[in-house]
């Protein structure tokens, strides 16, 4: 009887032990940031159809039930507001420039989209962190 219970509080510990290790990212061992690949994929987006792309700090994120969007708020090179739109989490990419807020400063369309971009030099501070 009392193996039993000594088995049985073993069995527990090894299910939240492998709980809490399916919470981190086994890649880098930290918590991501939630809608972290949906940010990932707006910098590449930004990256592909935008010049001049260095810096994106997400600042916000917010869900609409009712309609299935998504609106992530960013900060382009620390000078341009911009508004993204997602319809649901994979859906296509609309990007809104924040005019008023931006002083005179603008996103730049490339004449030919990148179909490869290298946003590996594209400092990223994402919403959740």
């Amino acid at each position: 009887m009392k193996r039993w219970k000594i088995l049985l509080v073993l069995g527990a510990v090894g299910i939240l032990v492998v709980g809490g290790l399916a919470m981190i990212n086994p890649f880098t061992g930290e918590d991501e940031p939630k809608y972290k690949h949906e940010q990932d994929r707006m910098v590449e987006y930004l990256a592909q159809n935008y010049e001049g792309i260095k810096k994106v700090e997400f600042t916000e994120v917010e869900h609409n039930e009712m309609t299935g969007t998504y609106s992530f708020y960013a900060t382009i090179n620390n000078q341009i507001k911009v508004n993204f739109t997602l319809w649901g989490l994979k859906g296509e990419i609309y990007v809104n420039e924040l005019s008023s807020r931006n002083h005179g400063h603008f996103l730049k369309k490339l004449d030919t989209p990148n179909k490869k971009p290298d946003i590996s030099d594209i400092e990223v501070m994402y919403a959740g962190e």
